[in-house]
């Protein structure tokens, strides 16, 4: 008897821990399912968060790509006038070249005969002025009147003349700076 009683206190606490083994299981489970809770409000609370941010975040997105659209066609524009400029420059440049060639040759072409123009002019004064000192050397009278021609008779004089050739010397003077100028250039 000693034996059936000690099997039927053995079964005893067997039940006792099974029922305490069922209350625990129970508590974990209305742990378990408080912490679901928790877990599922935050996960709704992310969820609600991570809309708020994606309908932020469109906008964001379709701004940025207008923007890189604008930026490759403004992209697009500068190379263009990269290259309108580059064909201007190097129009200009040809212009430029065949200014220059047109200048060269119209120094070859016009300056001989402008030169040999202004040195007959020059010779041609420089005779005259020989002559009319050869003339007042051989006529004493006319040198001392200052007259080279008959005044009455309105032909010019020794003053006139030289009045004349004072002009001329001025003006071949002018001439030959400017011819100056353009062999400088």
């Amino acid at each position: 008897m000693i034996g059936s009683e000690f099997s039927q206190y053995l079964f005893n606490i067997s039940i006792i821990i099974q029922i305490v083994l069922f209350v625990i299981f129970f508590l974990l489970i209305f742990v378990l399912l408080s912490l679901v809770k928790k877990l599922s409000a935050k996960i709704e609370k992310l969820n609600t968060d991570f809309e708020k941010f994606q309908v932020k975040l469109d906008p964001l997105i379709n701004d940025s790509q207008k923007l890189i659209s604008k930026l490759n066609t403004i992209s697009d524009k500068v190379e263009d006038n990269i290259d309108i400029v580059k064909n201007t420059f190097e129009s200009v440049k040809g212009i430029v070249e065949d200014v220059a060639q047109f200048e060269r040759n119209l120094k070859e072409k016009i300056e001989p005969p402008v030169l040999n123009t202004i040195n007959t002019y020059s010779a041609i004064i420089k005779a005259i002025r020989a002559f009319i000192e050869k003339f007042k050397s051989y006529h004493p009278k006319a040198t001392e009147d200052k007259e080279l021609f008959d005044a009455e008779s309105g032909e010019y004089s020794d003053t006139d003349i030289e009045g004349e050739f004072k002009d001329i010397n001025k003006e071949l003077n002018e001439v030959r700076k400017k011819l100056e100028e353009l062999k400088k250039v």
